[in-house]
């Protein structure tokens, strides 16, 4: 049981890596794009474009991190209401419907991203795949840290 719990809390490292990672990116390339727009004669054209695409994986590596962490924003003053018990079982109920929702959102988010992987992007011309993958990865991700934590709930309140 050592193993997964060490696998889990790698994901988890590397899940905040990548996010903190592609945060410096975003600040890179906006960077350089405004040093391209206003120091050169001719501005590039593909960091508008990249600068996008980094945000949208940021967005949902970053949602895997959060939930991972149980760390969303929420309206508690239900749960707070409630007696230990509820609380535990209101926890699992939430935590089993965001796994189911979002696996399924995963999984139209692959579907889409095979259907599009012929269509390129305008200034990089690289696949709208890469547009889509992170929705069908993050959400595949929040989904496992929402069941995760549905058996941590189960165990303990």
């Amino acid at each position: 049981m050592a193993v997964p719990r060490a696998l889990y809390r790698a994901l988890g490292a590397a899940e905040e890596a990548v996010a903190m990672a592609l945060l410096v990116g975003i600040v890179a390339v906006v960077a350089l794009q405004v040093v391209g727009r206003y120091l050169l004669t001719n501005p590039f054209i593909w960091p508008e474009e990249v600068t996008r695409l980094m945000l949208v994986w940021l967005t949902f590596i970053g949602g895997a991190a959060v939930t991972r962490r149980g760390a969303h924003i929420a309206v508690d003053l239900l749960l707070e209401a409630l007696p230990d018990g509820g609380r535990r079982v209101l926890g699992v109920v939430v935590n089993l419907v965001t796994g189911a929702v979002f696996a399924f959102v995963a999984c139209l988010a692959a579907r889409l991203a095979d259907n599009v992987a012929t269509l390129p992007l305008a200034a990089t011309r690289w696949s709208m795949a890469v547009m889509v993958w992170p929705a069908a990865a993050g959400c595949a991700l929040i989904a496992l840290h929402a069941i995760v934590r549905t058996g941590a709930g189960v165990r303990r309140p």
